[in-house]
């Protein structure tokens, strides 16, 4: 009986080091494939779907140096172009024939990216290795991102076994059902950087331009904005930026704040009501996006993410005037 018992635990141990090894295996793949995303150079189409959605698009990523620079061209629905230049980002619009000009941070445009180390996301987010399958003609290898608490999204991620480049992604709600997702139908890994693939095809030419205060140059937070918190958000959830925006929506500044956990983004717009203009209270979700808004002290409170909805009103209901 001793010797069965030691058997048992024998194969229990082995079998751990197998989920560990899996766990290693998954999380480096996701290192090589965060790496891949920022340093190679590629062209590609893909399909983006959210909710009842679904768009086509190209996606040009150069990299001249230690600068990405990226071009997004809609070829389904209105005419649009986005172009990033390292925080630089161009919109353009041909069927409204407008622009705007504003800067963001270093994060993929289509959002299929993560925005801080593999290593950050142990705490909230278990990894494995979850089989193969050919995506845009490639042998791909399937990563399973799973939350340790209902507070956010799981997610399945196809990884280029070759280039390391990400394929396919797709966030999941609960039991696993397919909230949004994106996937390459053909894509091509470039050796040099080819300026002529992020020229843009709309001119941009007797445009409407809409420009970033001091253009696109972001400030640190308003006044105001230091007389609100956010009193809650999920665990490993960190202020990543804390700014003022001139908005097309509102005629005032928005205070904005951006949180996230490495793979996961919220925004909190904090705004002054206007006399005559009907606040905005309640709930709206697409895809896997979910908004809530409230109003608090003469200011409307709107709270953006890719988290579930009881996480975004949790949010929403901390934001308060500071004592």
């Amino acid at each position: 009986m001793q010797g069965l018992r030691r058997v048992g635990a024998g194969l229990l141990l082995l079998a751990a080091a197998g989920v560990n090894a899996a766990d290693d295996q998954a999380q480096n793949l996701l290192r090589e494939m965060h790496d891949a995303t920022r340093h190679l150079n590629y062209d590609g189409i893909f399909v983006y779907q959210r909710g009842a959605q679904l768009d086509t698009m190209r996606l040009v990523h150069m990299v001249d140096g230690d600068v990405e620079r990226e071009r997004l061209i809609s070829l389904s629905g209105p005419a649009r172009e986005v172009i990033r230049d390292g925080t630089r980002v161009t919109c353009l619009f041909a069927d409204d024939h407008a622009a705007m000009v504003e800067r963001a941070p270093p994060r993929d445009i289509i959002g299929i990216g993560f925005s801080a180390p593999v290593d950050a996301l142990v705490d909230n987010y278990h990894f494995s290795l979850d089989g193969r399958e050919r995506i845009a003609a490639r042998d791909a290898v399937i990563v399973g991102v799973t939350p340790l608490r209902d507070d956010r999204y799981g997610y399945q991620l196809w990884i280029d076994a070759a280039s390391k480049l990400l394929l396919k992604s797709v966030i999941l709600g609960r039991g696993g059902r397919a909230l949004e997702q994106v996937q390459f139908t053909h894509i091509d890994v470039i050796d040099a950087p080819d300026p002529e693939r992020l020229r843009p095809e709309i001119a941009g030419s007797g445009f409407t331009w809409q420009l970033d205060a001091d253009d696109g140059n972001l400030g640190s937070g308003s006044d105001e904005a230091l007389h609100w918190r956010v009193a809650w958000v999920p665990d490993g959830f960190e202020m990543k930026e804390n700014d003022v925006q001139n908005m097309a929506t509102s005629k005032m500044p928005v205070d904005h704040l951006v949180y996230s956990d490495g793979l996961a983004m919220v925004s909190v717009f904090i705004e002054a009501l206007m006399e005559g203009e009907p606040p905005l209270q309640g709930y709206s979700a697409r895809g896997a996006v979910n908004a809530f808004s409230r109003i608090a002290d003469g200011h409307q409170i709107t709270v953006v993410g890719e988290v579930p909805l009881p996480t975004v009103r949790q949010i929403a209901a901390s934001v308060g005037r500071v004592p």
